[in-house]
């Protein structure tokens, strides 16, 4: 299969997290909640000598939890006394799983859920912690519930049932979630300092795409356990909106996660098998959607199926990275490999740490399996990132290298040795020569220390002509056979600081230099029809035109030329015949 493009797999996840947003911002702008404030007082549990009726006859007693057999949609009726006092905080709460719930005491309704005529999709049954309020008025009457399901497994499922304050009871369960509310609050603090990192990051450097999935892993995640506490559901206002956005999360964040583990895989035929998982994916998130939406699935099924499907795929997913590491031995791979051996055998040790999954709640266990599982796969990102952080100190280093070499390079410093040395020697023999050459050497350094500071400034033609005269003027006393011609003819364009002077160099350098220090350099400027042209000729010694893009100095041939066509848009056209001598023509475009 040929391997997606990372814009390809950036539109399905666009697509996935937006309908996944449009959902939860739907479900909540049409739910309302109907539950009361908690209140605070004791609180025990009421779980033994319920007495169960079903088709209208009388069982023996039960001790909750307890699971019942019962059909699709047959209501089990569960009933016991209530103390013969209770206060104006009194209350019961308990769990029910996809259960239709009514609370009666004698005759009278006191508690309903999942009963909805007018909008019953979106108050359907679904995962939900029940607090029901009683009164003094209710001491010592028969308390009975009332169970019903669609789904056969959850008709008869009874939890335990706790009774008395009701802040008593939600702090109860914030006691019995505090494994979880560690887990969440590790994964609050994590999500935050990645955000911290991208943000701190992002000034200096374009942070790897593995980072960015990484960060939309954990808070999916984090958003995924948050929905899926018993705790949060006492807050929710809607807790088939809670349980909804739970699910379609269940189903998104394999496909981050496949996207994130995508960019550690080294070979072209493993990316493509997580390309093909990732296509299957999404395939299943669109089926399940479009089935849930038409009704033709339902939440526990939905839960179930998927839950299967990625445990495979991830057990799957695991052998593959251990032998992809095994054959290409990749350090990556190694920690991908590490944490997600651990967190399989974790998720096998977590069917016996809770054997029950009828009840369809991670448990502390699981989360905070997960939160380590999200660490571990820290470590995979931080490398990647205090890789960035390395080349980023590398390439500062390499520039601050480049840039000396070039200040020296430009200062040409061996052109000025042998300026000082021809001028200490010019005033020992009195030579009248000797203040021309100060003044014209002065000019030159101080041109060159402006290029230096300016590097990348256009500046016009008739500065850089002045800077060449001074350089000529130099080389003149130096040289006492080479001849200088100017022909300056049009001067008002702009080139780029110290771009013509190194040809200028180069052929008194290499073209006169090489000849015996004997010839002739003309440098002449005129306008053209579509523009200027800058000619430097020379009757050297010429060279050979192939060799003369082979060098990458600050002054070659090479750099100069992209300096003019990067800065003017400028063309350089080069003519040379050995023993014959040199013409370079710049020609420079008038817009």
């Amino acid at each position: 299969m040929k391997n997606i493009k990372w814009s390809q797999l950036n539109i399905i996840l666009a697509i996935i997290l937006g309908t996944a947003t449009l959902i939860a911002v739907y479900t909540g702008i049409v739910s309302h909640s109907t539950k009361k404030k908690l209140l605070l007082q004791d609180a025990v549990p009421l779980s033994a000598s319920w007495i169960v009726q079903t088709d209208d006859s009388f069982d023996q007693a039960v001790t909750l939890p307890a699971h019942i057999e019962a059909a699709p949609g047959e209501e089990i009726w569960l009933s016991q006394y209530l103390p013969d006092s209770i206060s104006e905080d009194y209350g019961i709460a308990f769990y029910t799983i996809y259960n239709r719930v009514r609370v009666l005491v004698e005759d009278e309704v006191v508690y309903q859920y999942g009963f909805d005529e007018e909008d019953p999709f979106f108050h359907a049954p679904a995962p939900n912690w029940n607090v029901v309020s009683l009164s003094p008025r209710h001491a010592g009457k028969k308390l009975t519930i009332v169970q019903s399901s669609d789904y056969g497994k959850y008709a008869g499922l009874f939890m335990e049932v706790q009774g008395g304050g009701r802040s008593a009871l939600l702090y109860r369960q914030w006691i019995r979630q505090g494994g979880s509310l560690i887990a969440i609050l590790v994964l609050i603090f994590l999500v935050s300092g990645l955000c911290l990192i991208a943000v701190l990051l992002r000034i200096h450097r374009k942070l790897d795409f593995r980072f960015w999935y990484y960060l939309i892993l954990s808070l999916l995640s984090m958003v995924y356990i948050i929905t899926g506490n018993p705790l949060f559901m006492v807050y929710s206002t809607n807790e088939y909106v809670v349980w909804t956005l739970h699910l379609v999360l269940r189903m998104v964040i394999p496909v981050v996660y496949l996207l994130f583990v995508r960019g550690f895989m080294p070979k072209k035929r493993l990316i493509s098998i997580i390309d093909g998982g990732i296509l299957l994916t999404s395939l299943i998130y669109v089926v399940v959607m479009i089935l849930q939406i038409i009704g033709l699935l339902r939440l526990p099924v939905t839960y179930d199926i998927t839950g299967i499907l990625y445990e495979v795929g991830f057990v799957a997913l695991t052998v593959i990275v251990i032998l992809a590491y095994v054959k290409y031995r990749n350090h990556d791979l190694l920690t991908l490999a590490i944490a997600n051996s651990l967190y399989m055998i974790t998720g096998i040790i977590n069917l016996f740490v809770k054997p029950n999954h009828l009840y369809q709640q991670m448990g502390a266990y699981f989360e905070i399996c997960t939160v380590a599982y999200l660490f571990l796969l820290l470590g995979c990102v931080l490398q990647i990132v205090l890789g960035q952080v390395n080349e980023r100190i590398t390439l500062i280093e390499q520039e601050y290298h480049s840039q000396r070499e070039v200040a020296v390079t430009m200062l040409n410093p061996n052109f000025l040795f042998s300026s000082l040395n021809a001028l200490l020697t010019m005033t020992k023999e009195g030579s009248r020569g000797s203040s021309k050459m100060v003044f014209a050497f002065s000019k030159y350094l101080r041109y060159n220390l402006n290029s230096i500071r300016n590097d990348s400034d256009l500046i016009p033609f008739e500065e850089e002509l002045s800077h060449i005269t001074a350089y000529l003027s130099i080389q003149q006393l130096r040289m006492p056979e080479l001849k200088v011609v100017i022909e300056d003819k049009m001067h008002d364009f702009k080139v780029p600081i110290r771009s013509i002077e190194p040809i200028v160099e180069n052929a008194v350098k290499h073209g006169i230099g090489k000849n015996g220090e004997k010839g002739q350099v003309i440098v002449r400027s005129y306008e053209r029809r579509d523009g200027y042209a800058i000619q430097i000729v020379d009757d050297g010694k010429g060279f050979d035109t192939d060799m003369l893009y082979i060098k990458d100095t600050p002054t070659s041939m090479k750099t100069v030329r992209t300096r003019l066509e990067d800065g003017i848009r400028a063309t350089v056209e080069v003519n040379s015949r050995e023993d014959k001598g040199t013409i370079i023509t710049v020609h420079v475009p008038k817009k």
